[in-house]
């Protein structure tokens, strides 16, 4: 995993390191064990896989 971090006087949102975690998880393989678990599913046609919620 290649990034440059640095100091900056620009203003950032409390956000901003979320590329960084994003990243790692990625790069650690975060999501395929949590696939593998038998989360609890959507209720409705709309709601989200409770894996995309924790990533």
């Amino acid at each position: 995993m290649e990034f440059k971090l640095r100091f900056t006087e620009k203003e950032i949102t409390a956000w901003g390191g979320m590329g960084l975690m994003k990243q790692m998880l990625d790069q650690i393989g975060f999501a395929r064990p949590l696939e593998s678990f038998s989360l609890p599913q959507p209720g409705s046609n709309r709601g989200y896989a409770l894996t995309q919620l924790i990533m």
